[in-house]
């Protein structure tokens, strides 16, 4: 296997697209020759990335003919799922990674129709979640758990920040499942040896509807009005209780990257991300997330252990050594397949 064939585009924002667009990475480190073969034209987002400069190749957008004979993967695309069968017709092999921890019903459809040849699940929690279903729909399926790569490159880690006041921040889209009815009731219950404040990326007015008017010491920033980096160079932990369940939550791992303590819901993907107390806090209820928090904000010498340990065990479970070793495996069975 010399090639790949992205059915649809890498992003710099969201959760699927920019896991793809780190993965492209390693595939491209492997030695594989990346084609991209969008769903749609490009929008100016995607042509800033310019990914030709990155040694990709794109093919006609939804030019499914120009895929024959080609390994063809997407990530958690709905328009790869409105045509898969158009796209079976030349693929050789179709992957698909579905980055929830449910199943679409177009993607129930085409596997029942035997369309995806590999399934890709990030997570061990995610396949608990899915793969009976699965069997159930059709039995004849291949399937593999690759552990994703991270590029760390973007978000760079900061050891040190002012110690004039304890500074925490939250990022998501503004959906209201991602807020906990609890969050503003965590932040403001929580406590500090200085003056605390805090920064929302990602709120509108659902979210206000749902947790309330925030407090004149927390700011709340619309989706895009501040990058995520700069998020977390001000934030030394990351507060954040969800009322939704996280598949594989990537700003757990721009958090982990640029220095700022986790402190999340014990559950889902986070469990992977996090080892509690050692590189985060895990939290089973809004009371745990104010003890947690108060504790981040009292133990500095604690909270910067777990930092660094953070960062030690990205490098090691999401770097690049690993990430190469997990895709190699796959493909190889692809290859047999």
């Amino acid at each position: 296997m010399n090639e790949i064939c992205i059915i649809g585009h890498p992003s710099l924002l969201g959760g699927a697209d920019t896991e793809l667009d780190h993965q492209i990475r390693i595939w491209q480190e492997l030695g594989l020759k990346v084609y991209i073969l969008p769903v749609a034209p490009l929008d100016q987002n995607q042509k800033n990335m310019e990914m030709e400069k990155r040694g990709c190749t794109y093919l006609s957008p939804r030019g499914w003919h120009e895929c024959k004979d080609m390994v063809v993967i997407s990530y958690c695309n709905g328009e790869f799922l409105a045509n898969i069968e158009a796209i079976k017709h030349y693929a050789r092999c179709v992957i698909w990674v579905n980055c929830m921890t449910w199943l679409f019903d177009k993607e129930k459809e085409a596997h029942k129709n035997g369309f995806i040849d590999w399934f890709i699940y990030q997570t061990d929690h995610a396949r608990e979640r899915v793969h009976q279903d699965l069997l159930r729909i059709n039995t004849n399926f291949n399937w593999a758990k690759v552990q994703p790569y991270f590029y760390a490159g973007e978000f760079p880690f900061v050891p040190e920040r002012p110690k004039d006041k304890f500074r925490f921040g939250r990022i998501s889209r503004p959906d209201t499942d991602k807020f906990s009815s609890y969050q503003k009731w965590i932040y403001e219950t929580m406590t500090a040896p200085v003056l605390k404040e805090g920064k929302i990326l990602g709120i509108d007015h659902r979210a206000i509807e749902k947790i309330g008017e925030l407090p004149n010491w927390i700011k709340g920033h619309p989706a895009g009005e501040i990058s995520a980096q700069e998020l977390y160079k001000f934030s030394e932990c990351i507060i954040q209780a969800c009322d939704t369940y996280e598949n594989f939550p990537r700003i757990g791992f721009e958090a982990m990257s640029s220095g700022s303590l986790l402190i999340v819901d014990d559950r889902g993907g986070w469990r992977e991300q996090v080892q509690h107390k050692q590189t985060g806090f895990l939290c089973k209820s809004d009371r745990e997330f104010v003890y947690y928090s108060t504790r981040a904000a009292f133990e500095e010498k604690e909270r910067k252990i777990m930092i660094q340990n953070a960062r030690d065990w990205l490098d090691t479970n999401w770097g690049i050594k690993k990430a190469k070793e997990e895709w190699s495996k796959f493909f190889a069975k692809v290859e047999k397949t």
